[in-house]
């Protein structure tokens, strides 16, 4: 009998030990190499880790996906004296650092948006192309007319992307009847949270004044106006705007460009902060199609919208299970990343002037709105909070950010969790005191720099005034406070060009060159980290990606120059040759 016993504990030992030596990859994230595979040394002017403890090289060996050493050629000899490589020297005049990290970026709305004309207050210089500013009410109608008559398909919806009204004007539905009387068009606002249309648009996606009237904040859907905000904008026209918007043959070519846009600027993996916002399986099979069948050079982790999926899947519970089967299971496709993450939404969007702002409120332009209900935002983060999912949170005003650490404060009463268990996305205004607030609650911040530079000049004037538009995104505080902060675009809010992140960060400099501060900037190192390991950090992946060590992804960014010595109003125009990415090598078009 014992020896049946120790027989068959052999066996179960054996079995434990063939199934613990298995290759296990977390669903998006490369599988570990096997150890017979040839090293690959790629060998640079400089190799800026962002391992403060290893933090610079000029050597780094790949096997597979993963880097096994880094250093000088002296520090990688006990790798080459036991193991097959090659010396792969076409980096030897280039400057490696860590792949790139936008940590809020949304891949579908980048792809829609490279798929519409642009008509924005700033100029933009993309991959492919430079678009020009406008910045005047008759000079926006007149490209919006221009774009009308250049259109041989008269049925076909035109989408504008870009008006802003502090610089072009106010726009109503009559308005543009009046320019396109048949031709469906819809003017999207420059905060992509709001939009215009026209009749003709309305009839196409079989909009009806009924479809406003029951809506539970009438105010944000317009019927009159065909202007629709915030909740009135993503419940009633993004969901008829779905169909339209993910047809292969428009949406692809979309993705074709922001891939390459994204690949010209160093990046190699993106937080995705509002995944299935307008439809959860039509998003995925567009991410799919688009980033794992085209084996294309970028990782996506997905965070879903929460309070979106609840509508899609027809309630609370309902939607809870779907989204975290869908995030759990290991079954995603290559380069699609899940995990305990989630979205919320609290108040309105900086480039609308929608986000809550505490007294005084507004400067003569400004409409404060929740794009989730509070009581319903509450009973979000708690079910979240309680299942252990790390909680990111759009909100922008300091109204917003006050709303929103208060939830979380009584949460962490109730059920204490780890420091970074909840990020503010954006904050888009705040100050000292709630600088300290997130502070003392140990929340982390990603926010966009350059809601000071396309918006601070604008802002002194309307909306906030001088004093408070120096306040706009004080992450400096933050970072003194040690707080864990990241630096994203959320494109087009910003240009997906993690180093150009760095640059307003570090100077604050709006369009007309002004520097608004105090606060002060981000160090050249802060802001470095920002779009580096400290991104990782904020999305979870710091074991994985973020710095250039043992054991970590091949994740590189190629550049011209170094961004650590270049002058600092170079620092946005560092030209990157391409990346490697999971140890594979990519040149940028």
């Amino acid at each position: 009998m014992n020896m049946i016993l120790i027989r068959h504990r052999s066996y179960l030992t054996a079995f434990i030990v063939i199934l613990l030596t298995l290759p296990y990859s977390r669903s998006g994230l490369g599988a570990n190499s096997a150890e017979n595979e040839p090293i690959t040394v790629y060998r640079a002017t400089k190799i800026i880790t962002m391992d403060p403890m290893n933090p610079l090289a000029d050597a780094v060996a790949v096997r597979g996906k993963r880097i096994v050493a880094v250093g000088s050629m002296e520090d990688l000899k006990p790798w080459l004296e036991n193991y097959s490589y090659t010396i792969n020297e076409r980096f030897s005049k280039k400057i490696l650092m860590p792949g790139l990290i936008d940590p809020h970026l949304h891949p579908m709305l980048g792809a829609i948006q490279l798929r519409t004309h642009w008509i924005t207050p700033e100029s933009w210089e993309l991959h492919d192309e430079k678009v020009e500013a406008v910045v005047s009410p008759s000079a926006f109608r007149s490209r919006l007319r221009d774009l009308l008559a250049a259109e041989p398909d008269k049925s076909k919806l035109l989408i504008a992307w870009g008006w802003s009204e502090p610089y072009h004007g106010p726009l109503t539905r009559s308005m543009l009847d009046q320019m396109s009387p048949d031709q469906p068009v819809f003017v999207w606002q420059r905060s992509v949270h709001e939009g215009v249309l026209n009749t003709s648009a309305l009839k196409l996606l079989k909009l009806t004044e009924a479809d406003t009237s029951s809506y539970h904040t009438p105010a944000q859907a317009n019927w009159e106006k065909g202007h629709f905000v915030e909740g009135g904008f993503f419940d009633i026209v993004v969901p008829r705007l779905g169909p339209i918007l993910f047809e292969p043959e428009f949406i692809d070519g979309g993705f074709d460009r922001n891939s390459a846009y994204l690949l010209s600027r160093g990046v190699t993996t993106v937080g995705d902060m509002s995944t299935g916002a307008v439809n959860w399986e039509l998003e995925l099979a567009a991410l799919k199609r688009n980033i794992s069948d085209k084996n294309t050079p970028l990782r996506v982790v997905l965070v879903p919208d929460a309070f979106k999926m609840i509508a899609q899947k027809g309630g609370f519970k309902e939607a809870y299970s779907f989204i975290d089967k869908q995030l759990n299971s290991g079954e995603l496709p290559r380069s699609l990343v899940g995990g305990k993450r989630i979205k919320l939404f609290s108040d309105g969007a900086m480039f609308s002037l929608g986000m809550q702002l505490n007294k005084p409120g507004f400067l003569g332009f400004g409409h404060g709105e929740w794009i989730t209900p509070p009581g319903d935002f509450r009973k979000l983060a708690q079910k979240y909070w309680n299942e252990n999912y790390k909680v990111y949170v759009h909100t922008n005003g300091d109204k917003g950010a006050d709303f929103v650490l208060s939830v979380f404060e009584q949460l962490q009463v109730q059920k204490p969790r780890l420091k970074n268990s909840v990020s503010l996305e954006h904050y888009g205004y705040a100050n000292e005191r709630l600088n300290r607030r997130v502070a003392e609650l140990g929340a982390a911040v990603s926010a966009n720099p350059y809601y000071v530079t396309f918006l601070g000049d604008t802002y002194s004037k309307v909306g906030l005034g001088p004093d408070r538009a120096r306040r706009i995104t004080p992450i400096r505080g933050l970072v003194d406070r040690g707080v864990l902060v990241a630096l994203h675009s959320d494109f087009g809010m910003a240009p997906a060009d993690p180093l150009a992140l760095a640059w307003a960060a570090i100077t604050r400099q709006t369009l007309s060159g002004k520097k608004m501060t105090p606060p002060g900037g981000l160090t050249r190192e802060e802001a470095l980290r920002a779009i580096t390991v400290d991104a990782a950090h904020h999305l979870g992946l710091e074991k994985e990606i973020g710095s250039i060590e043992a054991g970590k992804l091949a994740d590189f960014a190629i550049l011209e120059e170094d961004p650590t010595t270049v002058r600092i109003d170079k620092l946005k125009r560092i030209q990157v040759w391409g990346v490697v990415y999971e140890g594979e090598v990519r040149k940028a078009q």
